[in-house]
Order: structure tokens, then C-alpha cells, then sequence
């Protein structure tokens, strides 16, 4: 067993301070003893991982609040027969059976800026099969009907507060459900250093951390926007990453350098981050609908509880 003995501690620093009658000294004094103190910790540090790695012991994880998440029982193991079963028969099995191709309307709230525009033209060469449209004075029910009638999957409205995205509705098509975004820390493509350029090819769609059945949910309507037969070629890749609850957008290109030898990835934008506020069956049905998840601020009482 390594001997930890500490040099220096807490309680000798307060012993020493009192004799020290000087302010700019004892400042000196309390900053000296500090550093001596935090390097003795690092050595301790040290001895206690190299007496882990003498006895053959993984080496320690720090703590993070992923790690310690609150058990939930609605994490999804990937050999669950029943979620499976569920699956083969939702609003989007269609999709992944091959027998739909995706077709998106796009839209924003009644009189947008032109800054919330021009953040939704952004998404043309992100999600292919997308087509955006005037939102004028036609009403969600209504544009929802035009977009049944003509077979399309989905519906996508940007909200804006203070001409800066603020929220977003997915809407699939024709049966739901019905997902509602809070936006925030969004990104124009010129406002990303060093951006490349859409190139039109079907992205390679990457999804992580969605373990919850919920946020299965929020994935597959996720995945329902895109192609399912991505087109390498291009190099381009879209990303949803969930962290404590909290969805990142990002699209990216690949690039190849020293002949293949090495890779990078060039952001492409435009970028943003999603919050699910709601989760609604049907198609945005105002009166009568279940909810199969309603966000409220009693539910963020712990920090260590995710959702998604």
C-alpha cells in the first residue's frame, strides 16, 4: 500500500495565517501554500493510479451526470422483442420498409423575417425532397390538408421570437405524430469559420444517445426525414447527438487529405440545438389529442433525470 502523507493541508494553511499580521504577505502566503497543496494532491493522484495499474485494476472513470443518470425503465435494450414488434407497425414503418420515400414541406409562423427565412432556405440542401413554402395567411390545418392531398411526408414550421428561431414542429404526415422543438444557439452557414458547401447528395445520418423509448421515437421521426439509402459518394453527414436531453444538430462534409491516408470533417451548417417541449399523436389534432410526452418545469427537478 503507497503512503499517501501530505505536506501541507486545509487546516495548517488557517493555523499559519493568523501570525501573519501583513495583508499583501498573507495573501502571498495563503497563494504559496495553495499551490503547494494542489501539487501534492496531483502526486497523491499519481501514486493512487499507479498502485491501481500495479494490482491490475481498470483505471478509475470520472463522475459525470451521464454516468450517474437515474435508472429509467423505459431504456430500450436492443434485443427488445416488444419495441420491435411496435415498430414493424408505427407511423413510420412505411418509411423503413422502402414503401415511401420522404417528400418535406418546409414553412415558417405568419409574417417571419427575413433572417428566419433565410435560415430555413439553409435546410434546401441539407434534407433532401425538401420544398419550402410561403406560409402567407393559410392556416396549419389547411396546409396540412394541401400536403396530404399530394402525398407529402412532412411538415416542418419554424417559429421566431425577437426575428431569432425559437421553436420548431414536425409534423408526419398523414397520421402523426406530432414532435414540438424549442431552437436554440442556431448558426447560418457564413456565420460558421471555414464552412464548406452542400454538395445534393443523400447524407449519411448519424443518431446518438437516443436510449429512451421516447427518444426512439424522436429518432425514428428523425430518420423519417431522410433517404434511406445515403449516397457515400458525396461525403456529406447529418447528426442528431442527444446530450442530458438536449439535441444536436450539425451537418458536416468529409474530407480526404494525403491521398486518403488521413480524414477530416469540414462543417457544412447551418447548426442548432433542439429541446423536445412536446410529443403529441396525430397530425397537430388541437382538440382530442393523447400526449405521449408534455415537457414541464416540475420535471427537471434533478439533474441526473433525462428523458430521451
Amino acid at each position: 500500500m503507497v503512503k499517501q502523507e501530505k505536506t501541507l493541508s486545509e487546516s495548517k494553511i488557517k493555523n499559519l495565517l493568523p501570525g501573519v499580521m501583513n495583508k499583501s504577505r498573507k495573501i502571498q502566503l495563503m497563494l504559496k501554500m495553495k499551490f503547494e497543496l494542489r501539487k501534492q494532491k496531483k502526486k497523491d493522484r499519481e501514486l493512487r493510479k499507479k498502485e491501481r495499474k500495479i494490482k491490475g485494476l481498470a483505471p478509475l472513470q470520472p463522475k459525470t451526470i451521464e454516468s450517474m443518470r437515474v435508472p429509467e425503465d423505459s431504456i430500450v435494450l436492443e434485443d427488445n422483442k416488444e419495441v420491435k414488434i411496435d415498430e414493424a407497425i408505427d407511423e413510420f414503418a412505411k418509411h423503413f420498409s422502402g414503401e415511401i420515400e420522404p417528400k418535406i414541406i418546409l414553412t415558417t409562423k405568419k409574417k417571419p423575417s427575413s433572417k428566419l427565412i433565410d435560415f430555413c432556405q439553409e435546410f434546401i440542401g441539407v434534407i433532401p425532397n425538401l420544398e419550402f413554402y410561403e406560409r402567407r395567411d393559410f392556416l396549419i390545418k389547411d396546409i396540412i390538408e394541401y400536403a396530404k392531398n399530394r402525398e407529402y411526408t412532412d411538415l416542418l414550421i419554424f417559429n421566431e421570437r425577437n426575428k431569432e428561431p425559437e421553436g420548431l414542429w414536425i409534423i408526419h404526415l398523414p397520421d402523426g405524430p406530432t414532435a414540438h422543438f424549442k431552437v436554440s444557439s442556431t448558426w447560418k452557414r457564413k456565420e460558421i469559420p471555414n464552412h464548406g458547401n452542400p454538395t445534393g447528395y443523400n447524407p449519411e445520418l448519424i443518431l446518438k444517445n437516443f436510449d429512451a423509448r421516447l427518444g426512439q421515437r424522436v429518432a425514428r421521426m428523425f430518420m423519417a426525414l431522410f433517404p434511406q439509402k445515403p449516397e457515400f459518394r458525396g461525403r456529406c453527414v447529418v447528426t442528431f447527438k442527444n446530450q442530458r436531453d438536449f439535441i444536436f444538430f450539425r451537418h458536416h462534409r468529409y474530407i480526404f487529405k494525403n491521398e486518403g491516408q488521413k480524414i477530416a470533417l469540414q462543417e457544412v451548417g447551418p447548426r442548432m440545438t433542439l429541446k423536445l417541449r412536446s410529443l403529441q399523436e396525430g397530425a397537430f389534432e388541437v382538440k382530442n389529442s393523447k400526449f405521449e410526452f408534455l415537457y414541464h418545469a416540475n420535471m427537471q427537478v434533478s439533474r441526473k433525470k433525462f428523458f430521451i
